[in-house]
């Protein structure tokens, strides 16, 4: 089995690097294409997530005993030498002699005997290495495993201290949190039915309505209270930008970049099922899987492809544009995010979220209210979009997340900014404003 899931691990790494698709997606399409048994599956996930995340270390380790680049090396040698420094420095359930003997027979598999030689020749000078001191010419880059130009930019930001927190915080493996939908069955039903389970459940931070899996989240996204909508995966920061838009009953609420949907069923859970929610997205791949979504939880979502920056909405009691972003405050839980993002990207997103925030404000109804929200930490796409917004637009005015969200996870301006080492969730900015 674990020979299967170290050929299984290998093949989805190559196919991430061959096409540059997001990781989930590759993975997915090969699970839905290869037979897996459930350890098969478990442990290749463990293996791509981790070897893409601690990439940086793991070539810094690598190239000590390369007498040329890295660059230079065969990209399928580099991925086999990934995945077994990996497991012989960074995985204490595998012996060492075991990941060698098994990485250089996958080698000389696929590649050669030829391959098999340098593998098993590198793979021999693990023993050499102290897995846990970082050298002392080893970049923070190459030791914490982010790109050189976002660690100074963190650094330029949030100071030394805080950019080594958020690096750490990052490379933990990250909890499942669920939301728990007390208007199909009471929590404390539905935390009952949970505890069959047998998976260790706690409460997520500053709710009673959230719930945090630290392992066996699998077992829960199996259940039937998964398939009923009683729990819906929702990172607890992630809930709290809906709180911050306080939906009400009767209302008519526009999600804009809505898809898959899941802060639209809890704005309508929010309403306690009565108005019209319109949700809308730019994929027409994930509008289809937000209809999809909404139809197996019976919620009346009207779901329609659209642009949020040029297309038609109707007019609206509240207004959430959850906008696309270089998803910064979610690098733990999507691990890839780190080398797909490039140092302009922030200036590129800060352009579209500006578009769709200024072509949006027009669907809003005099003193309604409107909530712009990113995962990202980032200040050219968090509060220089709201205060460029405000500037150009005196007939809206910032209120502050007082009342609504935990006092916390408020930044100076009362906008919503968690900081995920500090308050243990996601990365989240969202700031309320009103329509005079």
């Amino acid at each position: 089995m674990m020979n299967d899931a170290r050929y299984y691990a290998f093949h989805i790494l190559k196919e991430y690097h061959r096409s540059n698709k997001r990781l989930k997606i590759v993975r997915d399409q090969y699970f839905k294409k290869t037979r897996l048994s459930q350890t098969s599956i478990s442990r290749s996930f463990i293996l791509t997530n981790e070897v893409v995340r601690w990439q940086a270390r793991l070539d810094y380790w690598i190239s000590l005993f390369l007498d040329k680049p890295i660059k230079k090396l065969n990209p399928s040698i580099n991925i086999i030498l990934r995945l077994g420094f990996y497991e012989s420095l960074m995985d204490d359930s595998i012996p060492s002699y075991a990941a060698v003997h098994s990485w250089v027979e996958l080698t000389k598999t696929e590649l050669g005997k030829k391959f098999g030689g340098l593998v098993n020749a590198l793979m021999r000078k693990t023993n050499e290495i102290d897995p846990i001191h970082k050298d002392d010419n080893q970049s923070l880059s190459e030791w914490y495993s982010f790109p050189d130009w976002l660690i100074k930019k963190w650094i330029h930001h949030f100071g030394n201290k805080k950019t080594l927190q958020l690096c750490e915080y990052f490379n933990e493996q990250s909890s499942t949190d669920f939301r728990l939908n007390w208007m199909s069955k009471s929590k404390e039903n539905i935390r009952k039915d949970l505890e069959k389970l047998e998976i260790e459940i706690v409460n997520s931070p500053e709710s009673n309505s959230f719930i945090r899996v630290k392992s066996g989240a699998q077992y829960v996204l199996k259940s039937d209270l998964f398939q009923k909508g009683m729990v819906i995966v929702q990172d607890r920061a992630s809930g709290a930008v809906v709180e911050l838009l306080d939906p009400q009953s009767g209302e008519t609420i526009i999600d804009c970049c809505a898809a898959p949907g899941t802060k639209s069923g809890y704005i309508f859970e929010k309403m306690k099922f009565k108005g019209n929610i319109y949700a809308s997205d730019l994929s027409r791949k994930r509008v289809k899987l937000g209809k999809a979504t909404a139809k197996r939880l019976k919620i009346p979502i009207q779901w329609n492809y659209k642009d949020a920056s040029a297309d038609e909405f109707p007019m609206a009691d509240r207004l959430l544009i959850d906008a696309p972003c270089t998803g910064t405050g979610v690098m733990g839980r999507r691990t890839d995010i780190r080398w797909r993002r490039k140092e302009n990207d922030m200036k590129s997103m800060a352009e579209i979220q500006t578009a769709i925030l200024g072509h949006m404000a027009q669907f809003l109804k005099p003193s309604g209210i409107l909530v712009y929200a990113t995962c990202s930490l980032e200040m050219e796409e968090n509060w220089n979009v709201v205060e460029s917004f405000l500037k150009l637009n005196n007939n809206f005015s910032l209120e502050s997340g007082k009342n609504f969200v935990p006092n916390s996870w408020l930044n100076h301006k009362g906008c919503l900014e968690t900081f995920p080492p500090r308050d243990n969730v996601d990365g989240m900015f969202a700031a309320r404003i009103r329509k005079k």
